[in-house]
């Protein structure tokens, strides 16, 4: 008989100790199995993410995750430019390669054109994005340009859809020859030319209630003319801006292209002027009739839009007098 309360064990209870052991090793194996495949998985996802955002050709699809479009800031406002801008861009989808191919339309909401049928069609084409998501577009304005409005860029790519609006005013309704030094009070001075201030307005496109002036692209011709007059100071805007009994005497006819910020005038001698503003040469003309009243009608047509009817203007105020100038009074009828 042992001493002590020493506890037998026989072969079933160290059977039953394996097994049990056992269990809790194969469950803790698997759990760390499962462990490891959860966090396989979810580098894998992480993985995927990482390169579908940094790699546009890599993903399990092809789409669009964002899709933006930009108008160039300077559109419209710059005067010499001849071309519409705009750029795309685009970023991948989750998961997903980004779609390369996409497509444009542009409209235009009237402001200033006899329209009553909503927002025109003007443009439309397809695009394809370089290896960052990006394309600029370009058209030129002579192939765009329909009428004053708001011009909207609207894109497409895959399910993403983007716009961008800009106004955009190149279309005149009528032109205006302002004599900047002519008040009625005094005469102009044959021998120092005549400055012209040729502006052209859009009567449909206003502020504050007054015309807009545009910088079109215009063809035209200013016919000069000439009335027997005898200069007399105090004259106001009725006297000046009618005919009255004026006889009209044509003495000049100058020829003009107006091509964003550059105008080409060209008198009937052949003689070429560019200079803005114009300074209207007195030797072109003057021999003709001499001193007097003497007026300008203008006529041109739009060369940028739907409309080309002809339009009409004159000079501000419609009648003004040149001679040869002496103390700041006509000298006689030189």
């Amino acid at each position: 008989m042992q001493s002590g309360a020493e506890e037998e064990w026989d072969d079933e209870d160290w059977d039953d100790m394996d097994d049990s052991e056992s269990s809790l090793s194969f469950i803790s194996d698997m759990s760390l199995f499962t462990n490891m495949r959860i966090a396989i998985g979810v580098s894998l996802v992480i993985l995927l993410l990482l390169c579908s955002m940094v790699f546009t050709n890599f993903g399990l699809y092809y789409g669009a995750g964002g899709l933006s479009v930009l108008i160039d800031v300077n559109e419209g406002k710059d005067t010499s430019d001849r071309t519409f801008n705009f750029n795309i861009l685009a970023t991948s989808p989750t998961l997903g390669m980004l779609a390369k191919e996409g497509s444009y339309k542009i409209v235009v909401s009237p402001i200033s054109y006899s329209h009553t049928g909503g927002s025109v069609a003007v443009a439309s084409g397809s695009f394809t994005l370089n290896d960052e998501g990006r394309v600029s577009v370009s058209i030129p304005y002579s192939d765009l340009f329909a009428m004053n409005g708001n011009y909207t860029v609207q894109v497409e790519l895959g399910s993403k859809k983007a716009t961008d609006s800009v106004t955009i005013n190149k279309f005149a309704e009528t032109a205006i020859a302002d004599l900047a030094l002519f008040d009625g009070s005094q005469p102009l001075d044959k021998d120092e030319g005549v400055i012209i201030n040729l502006q052209f307005l859009s009567e449909n496109v206003t502020q504050a209630g007054e015309p807009v002036t545009v910088i079109p692209w215009a063809t035209g011709k200013i016919t000069l003319y000439h009335s027997e007059e005898v200069f007399e100071s105090g004259n106001g805007e009725d006297y000046w801006n009618t005919d009255g009994s004026r006889d009209l005497v044509s003495v000049e006819i100058i020829d003009f292209v107006h091509s964003g910020d550059k105008m080409t005038f060209t008198y009937d001698s052949g003689a070429v002027d560019n200079t803005l503003p114009f300074i209207l040469d007195t030797s072109e003309f003057y021999g003709v009739e001499g001193s007097g009243d003497y007026a300008m009608i203008i006529e041109f047509s739009n060369d940028l839009g739907s409309d080309t009817s002809s339009k009409s203007g004159q000079s501000f105020w419609k009648w003004f007098h040149i001679c040869e100038v002496k103390n700041s009074e006509c000298d006689g009828n030189k």
